[in-house]
Order: structure tokens, then C-alpha cells, then sequence
């Protein structure tokens, strides 16, 4: 199967590399280039190569360069053919001159031959070998054809040899016949090797890259038959030295044929061949070594190469026989074979000898074998009987017949022609020479496959890359009318609110080949494949499509629900300006293109206030995206959805007493927002860390906030004195506003003061814009990042801090008068160079580039410039103005003072930057706040207890001069004053807190806490312990005094916050509870001022049961014995023991007569807590039931309260936080 594919293969290589399939290759890309170009560039879908001009161009052109090509090529060719023509006429050295003739004469003829081929495109072979190897007569019988073969032939037989070179010039190759002594140099051995290397040097000059394409080997078999081993091996060392020097001089793997010439003097060869027609004379007598590797040793089969000759010899032997009449010649013929048969040995070696390799060279090709006769001459040599000769005188006796040399040429032609030429690429070529051509053609292979790659996989990703895009795009489609399903199908819009539609409106918005375009291929991608921009302009008619269904109808809904509210509220110049949104929104009025920036400065201004939060500007930018496309693409559109004429005409008959100049205004901030004046970006042209010093206090994005380009420096002097020259015109243009209404206004009487009253309107809102920005900035927090604290340092900085940029931007925008300073401060010299330099020359003079780019682009700011600079360089031609008399002209007055006017509404920020620098007021802000910085680092990494009160100073300095300051700054400084006082408060409560810890929770929570009368637990505190917390000096009462007594005070309901201590509001209200139990604590146990609790206690027995005679009441060791209406009996607790008990006497039988309590030393609460119990004040009368019976006492305590009833025993708990 596979042998098959391999020779199908190869007949297509073979027919493919066939001379005439080429041309029929190159006829038919000829043909089919020019349809191909004419009717394939419109498919690529470019139609900037699609036009037919360019298709013809590009035919002629292409057929121009191809011709260009072939001229350039066949031109190299002709050169090539004389070069070498030249290199081979020219006498070199030895037998140049004879070499030259012979050669001039070849030529010559060839030329007249008319040969369809350059002498340098036919194959080039050498024939070497012995004189009298017979190489001529070869040539010259071989039945080729020759130009000048005649001429040669004559030479030839003339001279008996060939004396120095014949070149022979055939339709398919050029052979040369050299001289026998070029091989031997056996005549002037110098002279002979001078000129073999002249003739190598020859052809390597002419025939750089492939000098020759094989050797003709001719030795005669003569030589093989007579000659003994050492004359053999002489003549292969002969042989075998030429091949090895043209190796080295032509640098070529060069095949060798070797003949064996005069084959016709073997016996028998006439006979046995003497019948041949000419056709079979032509035929091959040899063999061929087929082999692919070149470096196969060939010489070593030639044994077994010969055997197969001579098997073919045996095997003919007997047709050949019988084929013969002549008894004689079959003798002859029989005994031929074995005539061939004794050269085996001698030639193999001869071979041998000339082909097999050293360690140190290799040598030539072996390419093949062969026996010729070029004709018949001389006495056949029988080898058979000369051995016989040898042993016996009647052998010697018989002698073959003389030969005349009239005869046949036998097996020269078809090995030649259909061998040797056909062989022309089989040779080498020179190793660098091949090396280059393999570099360029490996090159241009490279260059050609890389192209070819490129081309198909850039077709291929187009293709791909188009399939995607379609696929995408219906993807898209697909996603978006399923989401929009619900909107599309909608015929009334009742919300007036157009982020409810913001996903659908994204959705197609970012479909695939969508309005913005960024998808776009690039050509690589596209390569004429590309349906993108049919894609393109669909999404794009259908974005419009959405918008104009779900966007626009929305506005103007919001439009016609906000005009009759602005007409309640009376806001005129709010009606005339949603009015004209209105309008221009329902397609109404002239060149409404040109006034998109109306519609879109009044919905950005709307959406600005609607969606200022910090996670809502993406919205707003997301609804401006959407009305700037909506109104780019309804250029085209003339379905633009109506308007309620209603609605208009109640507009108008409400704006008609509107002030043209609030008309004028409303159309300057319009035309503003379209006339490309740069915003102020705060934190763009503060630029540095502005986010980790400043912020907004309504929490919305820093980088959001901003001042309309309309006011700032150049917006005043590069467009808003613009403004008011064309105010009057303006007017007039925005008249279709009002319609029929505008014949009601008094045109003539308001444009008088028109120019003034814009100027205070402009001035008024340049103060808002400014203030309303300004007012919404506020300080970062500056105590973040210790200990360190790197943003208060770089908020501090003395060169690129934040708070000073911020001064410094405010003062370039808002101090308009900076002009007419610096003109004052110019001498007349400098402003006559100024005036000669232009708008650059200003620019540079005045030192600010600002002034440069509105002289370029404002008329009346070059006007103003170039009257003040006039008025500057006059001065020192006026007198009086050198003396300081001099007075600007009325208009220069006019035009300063409204200049002055809102310069004056900014003098406190302008003044901060007043002074040297480190002297300013806004240095000693900055200053101040690196001191607060280094209080704090100094504070943090090695504190000491006058760090708080150096912080308290340096707040108070850093607020001291506020009431100089612009009200936000001193918001800002106020801000930090107050964050770092909660951090000074913060290390208070912290040292309060850890005071709190080690001194009093912890050994409450241990020792008062679990215990009676505090816990459940059933152990009672001891009263020693109870007295070194609770009493005078103890720890809840040092802890008070020392940490909480300056920041609370005594209310009616106990310690409570001081109002004026920040530290007293942070306290817990836990923590004040127990600090309040614990001061009513101490008070009811501690009246004496002991250390340790006392509690005087005075007992009166007031009534018992009839049958109680006495009482015994025993408190912790005092035993009191009463009786009804006995005096008062005095006791003190706790007392020298513990427990409580109570004895009624006369006991009785069958009845308690005693009741104990015996835990510790608070058994009396568990008395008291006993009994019924009636208090009054710090009076209790107990009435205690024992067995039945009933006894009555009245206790008073040395206090205002009964201690050991008192709720804030049961209330207190251990304070664990002071927050």
C-alpha cells in the first residue's frame, strides 16, 4: 500500500518538476492572476481596494513587476553565460593561447548553433585519462551532436591526440576533453601540473558554484589486459592524485564514470558484437551503481558488479551462437566471456586503487563502470592463448588479425546521453557556495512559508474571529430582548426616573460590534472577512432605537412633571431653562444639535445633586453616557417623540416676564457646559496624596468634586467676557424659546443695564460654585497611623502638603485681578516687549502660561491685555502719570472693578498666601500642625506625663486664629482640634481604664463580688476587707478621688457626667452606678471615719406578747437584755463575734422559744431580712416572730439609712469599664 502512495507520489513530483508542467504552471498563474485580482478584492468587503481604478493598477503593476523580474532574470543569465565565456578565452598561464583559440572557436560556433540554452545552464563534464586512451576518438564516435565536431575530429586524427583541451559543446552538455598528460604529467611534469591547475582554476572561476557535473574516467582496457600489478597500481595512484586535486581546487563531491575505452581489441568483441544494428551499438555496457548514499564505498562492489556482466555475457552466449554462420567467429564468440572474464581481477584493482578513502581524505564517486569502442583499429588481444604463449611456441605463433579502424562506435551514445547527462544534478556543489545558497534559499523558503502561514492563519483567525462575532452579537440580541421584553412591550411610561432602565440601556449599549466601538478588529483580524461594520451600524440604529423607547420619553416626562412645579414655586429662571431642555428635547428649535450642551448641562446638573453619594456616581456617569448618545445618533432620526403644547404655552406665558439678563445667563451657563472650559478637578490639581489628607464630609467620592470650568481664571477671561460681547446677539438667537411670547418683552429697555446685571449674577454664582465645593471639604483622620502618624506629616508638609495646594489653587482660580497686578509691577520696557513678543511674549512676561492660552483663543482678553499694556508703556510719556497722577480710561475702570469685585469675595483665602515664604499665615498652619505630629510621635515612642498637656496647647494654637481663617479651613482645623482631643481623651480613659484594672476590679471581683452581701455566695466578706474598699481611703474611694472626681458631679439620682468634662460624657453610666452605691455605702458604715465599717446601733424592746417576760437579743457578742418599755440599750456592729440569736423567756413547752442566725458577721441582715420590717429614715422597727409568739424593737443607726437594708448593697457591682 505504501509503495504504491510512494510511486503515485513521486510520478506527481516527477511530472510536477517536469519542464513543460512548469511553464504550463506559470502560464496558467499568468492567466488567472488578472481575474483574481479584478473580481476577488470587492469580495474582502474593503472598499478602499475595491474601487476598479485601483484593481487595474494593481493588475498592470503586477504584470510589470513579473515581467521586470523575467527581463532581470534572463539578463543575469546572458551575463553569467559571457562571464563565463570571458573566464574561459582568457590565457592564464602555460597553454593559455592555445587554450584561448580552441576556446573562442567553440564558442563561436555555439553561438551559431542558435542552442536554446546558456552556455552556463548546461552541464559541464571532464574527461580524463592516459594518452592514447583513446578520449577523443570516444567523443567523436559517440553519435552526438556537436557544434564544430567536425573541426575537432579533423584535430583529432590530424595530431594523433589531443594536445591541450577540446571543449565539446552538445545541445545538453559541454564535455572536456583534456589532454592525456593533464592526467600523467609525464611530458614537462611542471608545465603539465601548471596547466591541469590553470584549467581547474577555469573552471572554478567560471563556474563558481558548481564547476563541473562529473569526470569521465578513460582508460584503455588495453592498459587492464597488458599491464602488470605495478603499472596498474601506478596509473590508479595516477588517476587517483588528478581526482584528489580537483576535489581540493573545485571543492565539489564530483561523480566519476570510468570507461574502459578500445574495448573492441578483447577478442571475440567483433564477432560477438559485429552483428548489433546501430540501435543496440547505442545501448549501456557497464554498470550503474544504484545507490542513494553518497558515501557508499562502490568501488567494493565492482566484483560483483562484473559477475553480473558476465552472467548476462553466458547468458546471450548461445543465441549468439546460433545466430552465427561462421565456424571461425563462433570460436570466437564462445570464448569471449572467458576473455572478459580474465580482466576481473585487474580492473577491480584498478578501481580500487583509485576510489578507496584514506583516514586522511576521502576521494571521488565511483559512479559507475562501462566498456566502449569508438572504433575498431589495431590486433585484437586473445589473453588465452598469450597465457598459453607463455608455456608453449605453437601459441605463440597464432596471431589475431590486424584491425583497419574503420569501423562502429559500440555503447557510447545511450551512456552519455541517458546516463551521464541524465545525471546533471547528481554532483555536489562547493561546500561555502552551497552553504550561501542554502542560506538564501532556506531564506526565501522561510520567507515564503512564513508568508504563506501568516496568510492562512490570518484568514483562518478572521474567520474565527468573525464567526465569534456573529455568534456573540446574537447572543447579545438575545440577552437583551429578554431582559428589555417587559420595557419593549410597554406603551406607557409613567415613571419619570431613567436608571430603572440603566441595565437594559447597558445591555445594549455593550452588545457586541455596540455603539462604542472598542471591539473593532484590526486588520490582521479582519483580512477583508469582517462583517463587523454591518454589525456596527445595526447596533448602533438599535441602541438609538432603545434609547429613543426607553430614555428620551423618560426626560421628557421628568421635564413636563418639573416645569408646572417650577412655575408654582415661581422660579422663573428655572422654568426658561427646563423649558428650553423641553423643547429641544421634543426636537423643537433651531440647530438643536448644537445645542445638546443645553440638555446636557441641565440633566448633569440634576443628576449631580440626585446621585451625589459616594456609590452613586457611576449611575450619573452612566445616565450623561447614555444622553450624550442619544443625542449623537438622533441626528438622523425624525420620529422624535412630541411634546404637550399645553405645557409650552403655560411655560411661556410664565417666563415672559422672565429678565432677559437671567435669559442671558441661563444661556451662558448652557453654552459653558459645550464649549470644552476645563473643569476644576480638586483632587486632580492638588494632585500629591490628596486622599489621605482631605475628604468630603458627605461621604461622596473626592475625586467627584469639583468647580465648573465657567468659573475659574480662564473661564472668566477666555469665555465669559466673551460672552457678554455677544450677549445682545445671544438674545436674539434664544428668542424661538419664548415663541409668540417674545413680542411682549421690552427688549430696548432691559439690554441697558444688561452687561452689569450679568456681572453680578456671574459674580454671585462664582462665589456659590466656589463656597459650595470648599464647604463640603473636610480633614481626613490625622490620627490613623501611629505612632508614626505619616498622614498628619504629610498634611503638615512645607512643600507639596495638600492644605497648601488647595490655598494655591483656590487663590490662581479666584484672583481674576492678577492680570491688572501684574502689569502694575512692569516696567514701560517690559511691556513694550511684551507687546512685541505676542501672545508667547505675554505669557512669558507676566509669568503665568494661563495668560498665554486665553490671548490665543479669547479677542476681548487680547483687547484688555493690549489697552493695559499700551496704557503701562505710555506712562512714562504722560508727566502726571509719572508723578502718580495719571488715571486709566472710564472702561478700564468699569471693566477692574467688576474684576476687583469678585477677586474681593476670595481676599481671606488670597491672604494666606500673603508674604515670604515660611512667614505666610498658611505656613504657620502647617508649622502648627507638624508640631501637633511630633507631640504625638514623641508621645507614642517615649511618652512622659507632659505630653497630654503640650497636646492641649498645641490644639489651642492650632484653632487660635480661626476667626481669620475661610470658613472651611477653619472647619478642617477645627476637625483636627476635636479628633485629637478625643485621642488625648482616649489616653485618659486609657490610663483610667488601666487604673481601674489594677487597683479596684480585680480585687473586687475577687474579694467583694462573690461574697454576702454582694453574691450568692454563701460566705460573708469580712469586714476588714469590706472596709479597705468600701471605707474612707479605701480603694473604691482613692480611685474616685484621684481619677473620676473632676469629670463628674453629685446629681439627685448620684454621680452623674460633668457637663463641661469630655471625659466625664464618656463614662459609663455602669460605672458611675457603682461609684455612686459605693459612696452611699461608705456613708452608712463608715459615719465615724473609721477604716473599717462601725455602725451604732441603739435598741429599744417597744412590745412582745403578753406571756414574754424577757428578751435576750444577742448581735454579734452583745447580749441585750430588755423587757416591755425598757430604756434604749446602746451596741455596736459588727461586734467581737459573729451571728445573731433572739430568746423569749419564760420558755415554754412545745414551742420555739429562740431564733438563730449564725453565718458571720452580716447575720443581722439575715435578721432584719426575717423579720417585718417598717423603716423611717435611719429608724427600723423589727417586729421578729419566735414560736408564736411576737416582739417588737425599734433600732436606730448612726446613720441617714438603715445600712443593712439599704438597696445599694444588693445593687452594687464591680466596675470592669470606664466606657
Amino acid at each position: 500500500m505504501f509503495s504504491r502512495l510512494r510511486r503515485f507520489f513521486a510520478l506527481i513530483g516527477k511530472a510536477l518538476s517536469s519542464v513543460w508542467m512548469r511553464w504550463f504552471l506559470i502560464a496558467f498563474a499568468l492567466i488567472v492572476l488578472a481575474p483574481l485580482i479584478w473580481f476577488g478584492f470587492p469580495l474582502t468587503g474593503i472598499a478602499a481596494i475595491s474601487g476598479p481604478v485601483l484593481r487595474g493598477t494593481v493588475i498592470v503593476v503586477l504584470y510589470a513587476l513579473i515581467g521586470l523580474i523575467w527581463y532581470l532574470r534572463v539578463r543575469a543569465r546572458r551575463k553569467k553565460a559571457q562571464a563565463l565565456e570571458d573566464s574561459l578565452v582568457a590565457a592564464p598561464v602555460s597553454d593559455g593561447k592555445v587554450l584561448s583559440e580552441g576556446m573562442q572557436d567553440a564558442l563561436a560556433k555555439l553561438r551559431q548553433s542558435g542552442g536554446r540554452n546558456f552556455l552556463y545552464d548546461l552541464p559541464w563534464y571532464i574527461i580524463i585519462g592516459p594518452p592514447g586512451a583513446g578520449k577523443t576518438t570516444a567523443l567523436a564516435n559517440a553519435g552526438i551532436e556537436f557544434p564544430g565536431q567536425d573541426g575537432a575530429t579533423d584535430r583529432a586524427a590530424e595530431f594523433g591526440g589531443t594536445r591541450n583541451c577540446d571543449w565539446w559543446f552538445a545541445e545538453d552538455a559541454v564535455l572536456i576533453d583534456t589532454a592525456g598528460r593533464y592526467t600523467t604529467h609525464d611530458s614537462d611534469g611542471a608545465a603539465d601540473k601548471a596547466s591541469w591547475a590553470a584549467f581547474l582554476d577555469i573552471l572554478k572561476k567560471g563556474r563558481p558554484d558548481q564547476p563541473v557535473n562529473g569526470v569521465i574516467l578513460a582508460f584503455s582496457i588495453e592498459d587492464i589486459m597488458r599491464g602488470t600489478d605495478e603499472s596498474i597500481q601506478r596509473h590508479a595512484e595516477t588517476v587517483r592524485a588528478r581526482l584528489a586535486e580537483l576535489h581540493e581546487t573545485l571543492r565539489i563531491d564530483v561523480p566519476v564514470y570510468a570507461i574502459f575505452t578500445k574495448a573492441d581489441l578483447i577478442s571475440g568483441f567483433r564477432e560477438y558484437f559485429g552483428a548489433f544494428s546501430q540501435s543496440r551499438r547505442r545501448l549501456v555496457w557497464g554498470h550503474t551503481f544504484p545507490t542513494r548514499d553518497r558515501k557508499t564505498r562502490t568501488h567494493e562492489q565492482v566484483p560483483e558488479a562484473f559477475d553480473g556482466l558476465m552472467t548476462q555475457l553466458s547468458d546471450a552466449l548461445v543465441d549468439r551462437m546460433t545466430a552465427e554462420p561462421d565456424p571461425a567467429a563462433r570460436i570466437a564468440i564462445f570464448g569471449f566471456p572467458g576473455q572478459i572474464a580474465l580482466m576481473r581481477e585487474n580492473m577491480a584493482e584498478f578501481l580500487r586503487h583509485v576510489f578507496e578513502p584514506t583516514r586522511y581524505k576521502s576521494n571521488a564517486i565511483l559512479r559507475g563502470f562501462y566498456f566502449t569502442s569508438g572504433t575498431q583499429e589495431g590486433t585484437p588481444i586473445d589473453q588465452v592463448l598469450g597465457a598459453m604463449a607463455r608455456d608453449s611456441d605453437a601459441a605463440a605463433s597464432f596471431r589475431p588479425a590486424f584491425m583497419s579502424g574503420k569501423g562502429k562506435s559500440y555503447f557510447l551514445h545511450d551512456l552519455l546521453r541517458k546516463v551521464i547527462f541524465a545525471e546533471r544534478d547528481w554532483v555536489g556543489f562547493d561546500r561555502r557556495a552551497v552553504r550561501r545558497r542554502q542560506i538564501l534559499h532556506t531564506g526565501g523558503l522561510s520567507v515564503i512559508a512564513v508568508v504563506a502561514l501568516s496568510l492562512m492563519t490570518s484568514f483562518g483567525y478572521a474567520f474565527w474571529k468573525n464567526a465569534d462575532l456573529m455568534k456573540d452579537a446574537e447572543e447579545d440580541i438575545a440577552a437583551y430582548s429578554d431582559i428589555a421584553r417587559e420595557e419593549l412591550s410597554r406603551t406607557v411610561i409613567a415613571d419619570p426616573d431613567p436608571s430603572t432602565v440603566l441595565s437594559e440601556l447597558a445591555r445594549l449599549r455593550n452588545v457586541t460590534a455596540g455603539f462604542e466601538g472598542t471591539d473593532a478588529p484590526e486588520y490582521i483580524a479582519d483580512m477583508g472577512l469582517s462583517r463587523y461594520e454591518e454589525l456596527h451600524q445595526a447596533a448602533r440604529r438599535t441602541y438609538s432605537d432603545g434609547l429613543e423607547r426607553m430614555l428620551r420619553p423618560r426626560l421628557v416626562l421628568w421635564m413636563e412633571n418639573t416645569i408646572p412645579q417650577l412655575i408654582a414655586d415661581d422660579d422663573t429662571a428655572g422654568v426658561y431653562r427646563a423649558l428650553k431642555v423641553y423643547l429641544l428635547l421634543g426636537g423643537q428649535g433651531p440647530a438643536r444639535a448644537a445645542d445638546g450642551g443645553a440638555i446636557e448641562g441641565y440633566f448633569d446638573a440634576l443628576w449631580r445633586r440626585q446621585y451625589r453619594a459616594l456609590g452613586e456616581t457611576a449611575t450619573r456617569d452612566q445616565l450623561n453616557e447614555h444622553l450624550s448618545a442619544m443625542l449623537e445618533l438622533d441626528d438622523t432620526r425624525t420620529d422624535i417623540i412630541g411634546i404637550d403644547p399645553a405645557i409650552v404655552r403655560q411655560a411661556r406665558d410664565a417666563i415672559v416676564t422672565l429678565p432677559l439678563d437671567e435669559q442671558a445667563w441661563a444661556a451662558i451657563q448652557d453654552r459653558a457646559l459645550n464649549a470644552g472650559l476645563a473643569r476644576v478637578e480638586l483632587a486632580s490639581a492638588i494632585g500629591g496624596q490628596v486622599d489621605q489628607v482631605l475628604a468630603t464630609n458627605d461621604g461622596s467620592d473626592l475625586n467627584d468634586l469639583g468647580v465648573s470650568g465657567l468659573y475659574t481664571f480662564e473661564g472668566y477671561w477666555g469665555f465669559f467676557l466673551e460672552e457678554l460681547s455677544s450677549a445682545r446677539t445671544r438674545l436674539e438667537e434664544d428668542r424661538w424659546v419664548l415663541g409668540d411670547a417674545a413680542n411682549r418683552v421690552d427688549y430696548d429697555r432691559q439690554l441697558g443695564s444688561l452687561l452689569r446685571d450679568l456681572h453680578r449674577m456671574y459674580r454671585q454664582a462664582f462665589a456659590d460654585a466656589w463656597n459650595t465645593v470648599l464647604s463640603r471639604l473636610t480633614m481626613a483622620r490625622m490620627s490613623a497611623d501611629p505612632p508614626r502618624y505619616d498622614t498628619l506629616g504629610v498634611a503638615s508638609s512645607s512643600v507639596d502638603s495638600p492644605l497648601l495646594r488647595l490655598v494655591q489653587e483656590v487663590d490662581r482660580q479666584t484672583r481674576l485681578s492678577r492680570l491688572y497686578e501684574e502689569i502694575d509691577n512692569m516696567d514701560a520696557s517690559a511691556a513694550a516687549a511684551a507687546l512685541a513678543g505676542g501672545g508667547d511674549g505675554i505669557g512669558n512676561a507676566l509669568g503665568d502660561a494661563a495668560f498665554s492660552r486665553v490671548y490665543a483663543g479669547s479677542g476681548v482678553f487680547q483687547r484688555v491685555v493690549m489697552d493695559q499694556l499700551r496704557a503701562k508703556g505710555k506712562e512714562q510719556e504722560r508727566p502726571e502719570a509719572a508723578a502718580g497722577g495719571g488715571a486709566p480710561a472710564p472702561d478700564d475702570i468699569s471693566q477692574r472693578a467688576q474684576v476687583d469685585r469678585i477677586t474681593s469675595d476670595f481676599a481671606i483665602w488670597h491672604r494666606l498666601l500673603e508674604g515670604d515664604v515660611s512667614k505666610r499665615p498658611i505656613d504657620g498652619i502647617l508649622s502648627n500642625l507638624q508640631a501637633l505630629r511630633e507631640n504625638r510621635r514623641t508621645a507614642a515612642m517615649a511618652p512622659t506625663p507632659a505630653d497630654e498637656t503640650i497636646l492641649r496647647q498645641t490644639l489651642a494654637t492650632l484653632t487660635s486664629n480661626n476667626s481669620g481663617l475661610p470658613t472651611p479651613l477653619a472647619a478642617m482645623l477645627n476637625k483636627v482640634q476635636s479628633e485629637f482631643s478625643v485621642v488625648a481623651q482616649d489616653a485618659t480613659l486609657g490610663e483610667i481604664q488601666r487604673a481601674l484594672n489594677d487597683d479596684v476590679a480585680a480585687f473586687c471581683q475577687q474579694n467583694i463580688g462573690p461574697y454576702f452581701p454582694f453574691g450568692r455566695n454563701g460566705r460573708q466578706v469580712a469586714p476588714k476587707i469590706f472596709g479597705q474598699f468600701f471605707g474612707p481611703g479605701g480603694r473604691m474611694d482613692h480611685y474616685f478621688s484621684t481619677y473620676l472626681q473632676p469629670h463628674v458631679v453629685r446629681g439627685p439620682n448620684g454621680l452623674e457626667p460633668a457637663p463641661e468634662s469630655a471625659i466625664g460624657q464618656r463614662l459609663s453610666p455602669a460605672l458611675l452606678r457603682s461609684f455612686s452605691a459605693a459612696e452611699a455605702i461608705r456613708l452608712a458604715f463608715f459615719a465615724s471615719g473609721a477604716p473599717e465599717p462601725e455602725v451604732e446601733i441603739s435598741v429599744t424592746h417597744e412590745s412582745s406578747s403578753p406571756s414574754v417576760e424577757l428578751a435576750v437579743l444577742s448581735l454579734n457578742g452583745n447580749a441585750l437584755r430588755t423587757q416591755p418599755n425598757s430604756t434604749a440599750a446602746q451596741m455596736v456592729w459588727p461586734g467581737p463575734a459573729s451571728g445573731v440569736s433572739l430568746s423569749l423567756f419564760p420558755e415554754e413547752r412545745n414551742r420555739e422559744s429562740t431564733l438563730r442566725f449564725s453565718q458571720g458577721r452580716w447575720d443581722i441582715m439575715s435578721f432584719l431580712r426575717s423579720a417585718r420590717v417598717r423603716t423611717n429614715g435611719n429608724v427600723a422597727n423589727v417586729t421578729q416572730e419566735v414560736g408564736g409568739r411576737s416582739i417588737t424593737y425599734r433600732m436606730e443607726f448612726d446613720s441617714t439609712t438603715v445600712p443593712f437594708l439599704m438597696p445599694e448593697l444588693s445593687q452594687f457591682s464591680c466596675p470592669v469599664s470606664v466606657e
